[in-house]
């Protein structure tokens, strides 16, 4: 995410990274890292 661009969404934010949802590869290349290290919940399992 080098390329990035970042920005701060709101007063007293820390950075955040500005994803341009128009440039579709660079989206698609953001979540595919985001889902690589993002952990999933657990499925609860049924009384």
């Amino acid at each position: 995410m080098k390329d990035a661009k970042v920005g701060y969404p709101y007063k007293g934010a820390k950075e955040h990274y500005v994803l341009d949802i128009d440039n579709s590869d660079f989206c698609k290349n953001v979540v595919s890292k985001i889902e690589e290290v993002t952990p999933l919940p657990k499925p609860k399992k049924k009384k």
